[in-house]
């Protein structure tokens, strides 16, 4: 079932175990010249991806954003927003994701554009299936957190997996206080498909399974990447940007950094938007998105010429 909304199409993709993951599509009226796969970050949904979607969207690109599972419109049954039953199976709904566009799409150039602890999951999914991607585009990469949890609350999450995997813990509001006072927490947390509490058991196989090993995982990606990041950015270190770019096993690497922008990029990734920023700014983002991917394109497609 699709339904349309402002510009975009909101759609279902059916998993194997039956479940449901909601997906916003977005697609050029002309000719498809790529396809972007779209992973949000970890407290909001794939409402954040509406800006670029359109613009990726009018530059002739083919774009899907879909709420992981326990995120945004693909909540579980019987558990809140932000807790998933299987972190296993939370995984195998990427590579079912991946399966669906592709299946559709064989001939078409393919990237993956991951925002903050989306980027891990980009990073995992192009270390263990090198083939099925042309490229990356991260946003905003959290490998150097710019804040750090209590001691207390740090043993909790480590003894979480054992002795109560499904209680709640308030990730968000640990976040620095600066964040906490900032336009885009107001946005977020009045956002009713935003996540601020996460189920402990799901934080645990999060940071050790993705988000501890993203530098590892960077080393064995020989693909095409661009690295976007915001040089005020207070939830993700801007030098977590450096890391991943020393890391790559890519010849093609690329970083820009944008100035006086935070972990949202002038609020070009992010549900909803105020007018903190201005259109011009929001582009500059955009532009320097499609102008990478446009270049990806073009590579590929001389290569095919040449064969």
């Amino acid at each position: 079932m699709q339904v349309q909304s402002s510009g975009e199409v909101e759609e279902h993709f059916k998993m194997t175990d039956g479940f449901d993951l909601f997906c916003r599509h977005w697609y050029p009226s002309g000719e498809i010249k790529g396809v972007v796969i779209f992973l949000h970050g970890i407290e909001v949904h794939s409402g954040a991806f509406r800006f670029m979607g359109h613009e990726l969207e009018d530059a002739g690109f083919e774009v899907f954003a879909f709420d992981r599972r326990g995120s945004g419109n693909s909540k579980e049954l019987n558990l809140p927003r932000g807790d998933t039953t299987s972190f296993e199976r939370y995984l195998t709904d990427l590579e079912e994701v991946v399966e669906i566009v592709r299946a559709t799409h064989r001939q078409k150039v393919l990237f993956m554009f991951g925002h903050s602890i989306g980027c891990a999951y980009a990073l995992w999914y192009a270390a263990h299936y090198p083939d099925q991607l042309n490229g990356l585009v991260l946003a905003d990469p959290p490998v150097e957190a710019g804040f750090k949890l209590p001691a207390s609350d740090t043993f909790k999450l480590v003894l979480s997996p054992t002795i109560s995997p499904h209680s709640m813990y308030d990730l968000v509001d640990r976040w620095p206080e600066a964040f906490k006072e900032s336009d885009e927490y107001k946005l977020i947390s009045e956002d009713e498909l935003c996540t601020k509490p996460f189920g402990l058991g799901f934080l645990f196989s999060l940071q050790t399974k993705l988000a501890n090993t993203m530098l590892k995982h960077a080393s064995k990606i020989s693909k095409p990447v661009l690295i976007i990041h915001g040089d005020a950015d207070i939830i993700a270190c801007p030098n977590s940007s450096n890391l991943i770019m020393e890391k790559f096993a890519s010849t093609d690497k690329n970083l820009h950094v944008f100035s006086n922008a935070d972990h949202w990029l002038y609020q070009s990734i992010i549900p909803t938007m105020s007018s903190k920023y201005s259109l011009e700014q929001k582009k500059e983002v955009s532009s320097t998105v499609n102008s990478w991917l446009e270049k990806q394109i073009s590579h590929a497609s001389s290569m095919e010429v040449k064969s």
